[in-house]
């Protein structure tokens, strides 16, 4: 007797695979209309900086008021703050994605733990 599968077995187990990546693409999908996931935008505290990230996390759109010119010793690296935030908004939001498409099969909030700064300046900032 052989151990290889037969036909009729290799397309049941196909046709469960595909069922399963069907079932993930629709879950998907629902989340990311839910969280809104095709891009993060966010503000400065005074309102006169935006950062806008597009779905795959890339800075796509930068707005300077032009009141933010009065403070061009600062214009710089407010803008990078700026960007680290939205950055850290998008990976709190991919990671929620995540954990409802992948549930408790992996520990989201330890491998994002790794990535995301613990003071704003390097990775191990603990998840909310």
């Amino acid at each position: 007797m052989s151990d290889r599968p037969t036909p009729e077995q290799i397309m049941a187990e196909f046709e469960r695979m595909r069922s399963e990546a069907e079932a993930t693409l629709r879950r998907y999908e629902e989340v990311s209309a839910e969280l809104g996931a095709d891009a993060v935008e966010v503000f400065s505290d005074d309102g006169l900086l935006r950062v806008k990230l597009d779905a795959n996390g890339k800075v796509d759109e930068i707005g300077v008021n032009e009141a933010a010119m009065r403070y061009r010793q600062s214009l710089g690296p407010s803008m990078v703050a700026l960007i680290r935030r939205a950055r850290d908004e998008y990976a709190l939001k991919a990671a929620e994605m995540a954990r409802r498409l992948v549930g408790d099969k992996l520990d989201v909030d330890a491998i994002l733990s790794q990535y995301l700064p613990r003071d704003g300046q390097g990775p191990g900032r603990p998840v909310r």
